[in-house]
């Protein structure tokens, strides 16, 4: 089974779409491939398509006019997104920036429609999606507001290790690649400040640094971090 129809058909957004539907789908999919750094869109543009990845990373940032920028979330192997499209509206605060070279599968947003209005299950599926990722954009929001830089880094942290983290019995390597000022502006923090912060986990034993890649050694300790006393 190819990536397009192995995706098509497991992903929940098409969860009891007839086999009709789904085939519609995957003959207008097509497998793109991008490199690092390349966008999807930006912002204020009116997307075309809805996507899902095959292989390396998304990350949807918010930007504003004046050019300063907040991550918010990545999407990797096997994750869609994009679904904004479906609303014919421009994405007025996103945008999407492909990390690593990776390779995208997109379905023209005319195709969903034409298959959604067919077989509305999609528009219930993706009303349950999107309810979920509200949420998690909800708790990522109260995070940035309330929490202390420390804490906010230790969350971020985490997320990944549980995404991409390679777990042996000596701890959590994050088998990703992130710079010191990614991480910056993951956190809404300064890359001074994450680099110091950074170093007083490494020298208490939490975690170890190893280029642009991190090793958890004391899940516990770093899971502490992630609480409203702790001071930046």
């Amino acid at each position: 089974m190819s990536s397009i129809n192995f995706l098509i058909n497991s992903s929940a957004w098409f969860e009891g779409v007839p086999e009709e539907g789904r085939d519609m789908l995957i003959k207008s999919a097509r497998l793109k491939h991008y490199e690092n750094k390349k966008y999807l869109y930006r912002l204020a543009q009116e997307s075309d398509f809805v996507y899902a990845v095959v292989s390396g990373f998304v990350r949807i940032k918010i930007s504003s006019i004046a050019g300063q920028e907040f991550s918010i979330t990545e999407f990797s192997a096997n994750e869609w997104f994009g679904e904004f499209s479906l609303t014919n509206q421009p994405a007025q605060m996103f945008e999407a920036q492909v990390l690593e070279n990776s390779s995208i599968i997109e379905i023209p947003k005319r195709v969903v429609q034409t298959v959604a209005d067919k077989y509305p299950i999609i528009y219930k599926n993706l009303f349950v999606f999107q309810a979920n990722r509200t949420l998690k954009m909800s708790e990522l929001l109260g995070g940035m507001l309330f929490y202390p830089l420390a804490a906010r880094l230790a969350g971020r942290i985490l997320w990944f290790a549980h995404h991409y983290g390679d777990e042996n019995e000596a701890g959590i390597l994050i088998n990703k690649k992130m710079s010191q000022q990614e991480l910056a502006e993951l956190t809404m923090g300064s890359r001074q400040r994450i680099n110091k912060t950074l170093k007083e986990w490494e020298r208490a034993g939490i975690l170890e640094i190893q280029g642009q890649q991190y090793f958890i050694k004391n899940i516990p300790a770093l899971k502490e971090k992630t609480q409203m006393n702790n001071e930046e």
